[in-house]
């Protein structure tokens, strides 16, 4: 091991040895023992070996001898050794032999009550020793001497009394100890009057460094050297393992410290070396995660004294263990691998049974009824169950797993495996559900059984839903409406909410069906019922009568609901789909993304594929159709098509809408080759599924087949009282099949009853009427109609839609003859086409394009940090344009450049158009609108 940090020290042993070769009178210093302490691993041994190179070289003998803790009961052992390495003639090796001898017999056959033997055997010994000494200089050398046999001790200290004034130096190593292994006799020979101590530190984060250096060249140990330092507190052994591993790496080494093989040796060898007590802690540590001075320790190892477990520190452990436990992470896993299964099995189960007394939460207990080899207690399967609902409710699935695998494994009581497996089922959908599924079957039969009740029922019932299993869904519904307790106000709460859910997911049960009503009186329970519903209300509102107060309500929920338990996704979701429908796109995008980035999200693989699909589908309404496309395949590789159920109507229809309207034809058609269920349209999302499936109809070329979708979307909305425009405009997506198939009356009379059927607030299906309504007549109306068909689409922000509303109104322009208007019209369409991706409205030679001074000022300055769309607008009012101007131009409301305006500035840390313009190096070729130009910007957003 290299000597790093130790120079000093070593200098202070020449300096020792110096001052005993001096003629006695000249002595500065006459005490004979020199005691180098440091922890277990920490060099001593090193800068021993060091000395003796230097001792060897000055003439000087040198006697060592090692103790170890094997032979600490071996009478005369480490004085044995000195002799063996003294260059003695073959006299003096008989005599001093035939001393150890008669010694060790003596130390052998002694009891407590007989101590002249020994005492007389050790005056002999020490006698020749002292005599040997006196022949010339000498340095005795004993490592590890707190392992030395206590005969040993006693000859030694009988040498240290009577070298007064001779040149010889005694030097011994040792390590802090919890308590030594024979007090009387170290104190007697490690007498302050005669001692001199050198202290060994362990390494500096600067001397971990060198050393690493030394080894692996000084780019890798800067790029290593601190993490290395974290892990080992500046142990040498610990430091030199970990380069040693790094040099062993097969590849290239990356830029943090590898814990290999030689490391987890190191850890064993320092512990082992230390006292068993420091050894038994680590383990119990390793095992518990517990801190040192914790209620847990002095049980697990066994330990009355508190004294004694005080006495574990850095110091006696070799740096190993602090007041928090095991120093890192590495080192716990270290003397993890170095227990067999069986020790570490036996210290989980006491620790669970330890913490079960003191009253502890059951997530603390858990962690190690899962280590355990049975559960053979009743209380053990109940505290795991408990410890996973709770990591469900911390949107902790995998750990839920843990738990409620190993409950569900050992667990004999009925009742209790029902939960348990109930529980299981809601784990294993937030990961994948398709793995719920084989979880479903003892469930149910667990609820006809009488084991579960409404409300451990209901998730599973959900599944059931998810999957399209509706009719053992209604089943379970129906068996647990007949034995509600009408004592048990949550379980009929809970079935009504089942029922609510059921009502959304399919709507036609609930329309053809009886289904089980409980009544409930208890306001309170009611309040709960409503609360846990306010998602469905939501939905149900703004698809029945638009944005009338809903979308404040859905913000109030989005503000306070997450993603970390399944009814709060529930309610999240349908607060999100609420945005979406009301049309205020960009604040369902803000929030989705908020949602999508939650941890919640990253540790569920489920709720973050629906906020993707959430994603897509706004996207898509906004004209963003490559966006769209990617984030539906995000969502689709997310999770399983199976998993998906019934719901992979939604990613499913964003991704063949967006492809159709891109005329990836072959793509699209990729996506009707996907086996989805047969419930599936039996819900909400395959009517979705099947608008897209019409629209693709539609752009083959097979306006009939279209029809057939769009009229079973009619079809199905009526059956279950559902035949809501802001649904799917079946009507009027009929109408454009129609007028494909060349019939134009009947086109328009869907269309007009379709408009009769929207209300006001309903600006999407208006527009995109209105532009079908158009194409039905041939008279002066078709302007008209177009004309507001632009304004209510640019201002709910579906820019594919308005693009092909400013193509039918250029073409309308071009044949009443006012060709300055067409122009106008088809290169804002064509525009728009370009950037939602839609080949069909490109530009071409053949049309033209626009004047070189518009394309320029309509190119966007990439800014990194925004969107291209956020870009977009950053340029426009860096250059003088007020919002409306920019809403114009971009055929967007003045409130959505408000709202982008601001994001900007935040992004950017700007708070005007000229700074603006100075951070996107911009000059600004028109002066600041002022006056009757700046009025017509809408007040309250960002400085215009």
């Amino acid at each position: 091991m290299e000597l790093t940090e130790r120079s000093s020290q070593l200098a202070f042993l020449e300096r020792r040895l110096a001052d005993r070769l001096r003629p006695t009178g000249q002595l500065a210093d006459d005490r004979p023992l020199t005691v180098l302490t440091g922890p277990v691993g920490g060099g001593k041994t090193t800068l021993l070996q060091a000395f003796a190179r230097q001792v060897a070289g000055s003439g000087v003998r040198f006697l060592a001898a090692g103790a170890s803790r094997a032979e600490r009961t071996v009478p005369l052992e480490v004085i044995r050794q000195l002799v063996r390495a003294a260059p003695l003639a073959d006299g003096d090796r008989d005599h001093l032999g035939r001393l150890l001898d008669r010694g060790a017999l003596a130390w052998g056959d002694a009891d407590d009550r007989d101590a002249e033997g020994p005492a007389l055997s050790t005056a002999a010994l020490g006698g020749a020793l002292v005599e040997l000494a006196g022949r010339g200089p000498l340095v005795i050398a004993v490592d590890d001497a707190h392992h030395a046999d206590v005969p040993s001790l006693r000859c030694l200290d009988y040498v240290a009394r009577r070298i007064a004034g001779l040149p010889v130096l005694i030097v011994l190593t040792e390590s802090p100890r919890t308590r030594p292994w024979h007090p009387e006799v170290h104190a007697e020979l490690l007498r302050p009057a005669r001692l001199c101590r050198i202290r060994l530190p362990l390494l500096t984060a600067d001397g971990t460094y060198q050393l690493l250096a030394g080894r692996l060249g000084a780019p890798a140990a800067r790029r290593i050297a601190d993490e290395c330092h974290k892990i080992t507190a500046g142990n040498p052994l610990l430091v030199q393992a970990l380069s040693d591993d790094h040099l062993a790496a097969a590849t290239q080494p990356p830029d943090r410290p590898i814990v290999g093989e030689a490391f987890r040796e190191a850890v064993l060898s320092c512990l082992y070396r230390c006292e068993h007590l420091v050894l038994k802690a680590a383990r119990a540590l390793a095992v518990t995660g517990e801190p040192l001075h914790g209620n847990l320790l002095s049980h697990l190892v066994d330990v009355r004294a508190e004294s004694a477990l005080r006495a574990i520190d850095g110091s006696t452990s070799g740096g190993l263990v602090t007041e928090d436990g095991l120093r890192h992470p590495a080192v716990a896993q270290a003397v993890l691998d170095g227990m067999t299964a069986e020790e570490r099995a036996r210290l989980h189960r006491e620790a669970a049974c330890l913490l079960h007394e003191d009253g502890t939460a059951p997530e603390r207990i858990a962690r190690h009824l899962v280590s355990t080899e049975e559960l053979g207690e009743p209380w053990m399967a109940q505290t795991l169950l408990d410890a996973g609902e709770q990591a469900l409710v911390d949107s902790e699935p995998g750990t839920a797993l843990r738990y409620l695998r190993r409950a569900n494994r050992d667990c004999t009581d009925a009742c209790l495996r029902a939960r348990i497996r109930s529980a299981l089922a809601r784990a294993e959908w937030r990961l994948d559900p398709q793995a719920a599924v084989p979880h479903l079957p003892g469930i149910a039969s667990a609820v006809r059984a009488g084991h579960l009740g409404s409300r451990q029922a209901a998730s599973p019932i959900q599944y059931l839903l998810w999957h399209g299993q509706i009719d053992k869904a209604v089943e379970l519904v129906h068996h647990l409406g007949e034995r509600a307790d009408s004592a048990d106000p949550g379980s009929a709460a809970a079935l009504l909410v089942t029922k609510g859910w059921m009502a959304t997911f399919y709507p036609g049960v609930t329309a053809n069906r009886s289904m089980p009503s409980p009544a409930i009186r208890d306001p309170l329970t009611l309040a709960k019922v409503k609360r846990r519903l306010q998602g469905v209300t939501m939905l149900n509102t703004v698809l029945e009568q638009g944005d009338v107060g809903v979308v404040e309500h859905a913000e109030r929920v989005l503000s306070t609901t997450g993603l970390d338990d399944e009814r709060n996704m529930w309610t999240a979701v349908c607060a999100l789909v609420a945005t979406v429908y009301a049309d205020r796109l960009e604040l369902a995008g803000d929030w989705s993304e908020k949602l999508g980035g939650t941890p919640a999200a990253h540790r569920q693989p489920t709720p973050a594929a629906i906020i993707a699909a959430v994603q897509a589908g706004v996207a898509g309404r906004l004209g963003d159709l490559s966006r769209a496309r990617d984030l539906a395949d995000n969502a689709l590789t997310q999770l399983s098509h199976k998993g998906w159920g019934v719901v992979i109507g939604i990613p499913l229809a964003v991704r063949l809408r967006a492809l159709t309207l891109m005329e990836e034809l072959d793509a699209a058609a990729g996506c009707l080759q996907v086996p989805v269920p047969q419930a599936m349209f039996d819900t909400p999302f395959g009517l979705h599924y099947l608008h897209s499936r019409g629209m693709y109809a539609l752009a083959t070329g097979s306006p009939e087949a279209a029809l057939a979708d769009f009229q079973l979307c009619g079809q199905l909305m009526t059956s279950w009282r559902l035949d809501l425009p802001a649904l799917v405009p079946w009507r009027t997506e009929s109408a454009r099949a129609l007028l494909r198939m060349g019939r134009r009356e009947r086109a328009e009379k869907l269309v007009r009853e379709e408009l009769t059927r929207l209300r006001p607030t309903h600006v999407r299906y208006r527009g995109f009427a209105l532009r079908i309504l158009a194409a039905t007549g041939e008279g002066p109306d078709r302007v008209q109609h177009l004309r507001a068909a632009v304004r209510l689409l640019r201002q709910c922000g579906d820019r594919a839609e308005l693009a092909h509303s400013l193509i039918d109104l250029g073409h309308v322009y071009q044949e009443v003859g006012d060709l300055r208007q067409a122009r106008n019209a088809t290169r804002a369409a064509r525009t728009l086409a370009q950037e939602c991706g839609i080949p069909l409205l490109r530009p071409s030679a053949a049309t033209g394009g626009s004047r070189s001074g518009e394309v320029a000022t309509d190119v966007a300055v990439v800014v990194e940090g925004l969107s291209d769309a956020e870009s977009r607008v950053a340029t426009l009012a860096a250059r003088g344009h007020t919002n409306r101007e920019i809403a114009e131009r971009l055929f967007l409301t003045v409130s959505t450049i408000e709202q982008r305006l601001t994001r900007i500035y935040r992004k950017l840390d700007v708070n005007s158009r000229s700074d603006l313009a100075v951070r996107l190096r911009l000059g600004r070729p028109n002066p600041a609108p002022t006056g009757h130009a700046a009025a017509q910007s809408a007040p309250g957003g960002p400085e215009r």
